[in-house]
Order: C-alpha cells, then sequence, then structure tokens
C-alpha cells in the first residue's frame, strides 16, 4: 500500500502571448518574481491568436523565482483569466496568459477547458499534461501543443527543472 504524502514543490512560469506594445513584464512582476525568460523562435500558434487579438503579437516564456506548492496552480489560472480580462479592449485580449509549473516528473499548463487527457482540479481549473521526464529530457505527448513540442522549449524547460 502506498503511503500519503505532500508532493515535492514546483518552479511556475506563465507563457504569455501579447501585443508588441504591452508591458507585460510590469503586469508579471504584481504578483511573480521572475527569475529567467525565453522568446522562442518557433510560434506556430500565433495565427490562431491574430482574429481575436490582431497582429503584431509577441511570445514570452516567463520563469518564477519562487517554488511553490502544486495547489498554487488553481490561484494562479484564476489570477492571468482576471488580468486578461481586466486589460481587455473593446472585448478583445491584448494578452493571453497561460500558467503553468514544471516538476521534476512533469510539466502542466492550467486550462479551463475539460478534454480526455484534462484532470479537474477545482473553481473551473483542469491541469494539461505537457510534458513527462524520462531518460534525462522533457517529453511531449500525443496531444503537447506543437509549439511545445519544439526542442527549443524542451531544453529551455529542461533547464528549470527543480
Amino acid at each position: 500500500m502506498s503511503e500519503l504524502s505532500e508532493p515535492t514543490k514546483v518552479r511556475y512560469f506563465a507563457s504569455c502571448l501579447f501585443k508588441s506594445e504591452v508591458e507585460i513584464e510590469s503586469h508579471l512582476t504584481s504578483k511573480f518574481k521572475i527569475f529567467d525568460e525565453l522568446t522562442p523562435n518557433f510560434n506556430p500558434l500565433i495565427s490562431y491568436y491574430e482574429k481575436e487579438m490582431g497582429d503584431q503579437l509577441e511570445r514570452k516564456i516567463f520563469i518564477f523565482d519562487q517554488i511553490r506548492e502544486r495547489d498554487f496552480l488553481i490561484d494562479a489560472k484564476i489570477w492571468a483569466q482576471n488580468l486578461e480580462k481586466n486589460t481587455s479592449v473593446q472585448g478583445s485580449r491584448i494578452l493571453n496568459i497561460d500558467m503553468g509549473y514544471i516538476a521534476k516528473e512533469q510539466v502542466l499548463l492550467a486550462t479551463g477547458k475539460p478534454y480526455s487527457h484534462r484532470i479537474y482540479l477545482n473553481q473551473g481549473v483542469f491541469a494539461e499534461l505537457v510534458y513527462t521526464y524520462s531518460d534525462k529530457t522533457f517529453k511531449s505527448l500525443p496531444w503537447t501543443y506543437p509549439d511545445y513540442q519544439h526542442p527549443e522549449k524542451i531544453a529551455f524547460f529542461n533547464k528549470f527543472r527543480p
């Protein structure tokens, strides 16, 4: 029989898509201390968001300094969703924030949409498994978004594995 125990703490991140004129760092630092960031070269899904957010979009991934409990993912998702709503212009978002965390064994994203590979957490928030860790690297899964399958992003997340 397995013994119930507290899981290890994790490192949080935000994958942000935003209009080039948005001061994304100032929004994030109101809640988190930024440790590092990546501006990915590979962004296949930007055109999907241009319909709602317009063109001249940028993507950055921000890694946060503080190691936290895993259940903070719910609060992080709600905070990000509220920020997206509060910064909207005429009902259209100017930023999209995907909150997630990096654990030793996996990388998760928070989402509000149910699907077969997403696990319900609480308060309308689901967890999506993006990567599993084996053979000294994170590995994508059949449902992992194309931009997260790129070697550049996998190497970046490997660098911050706690």
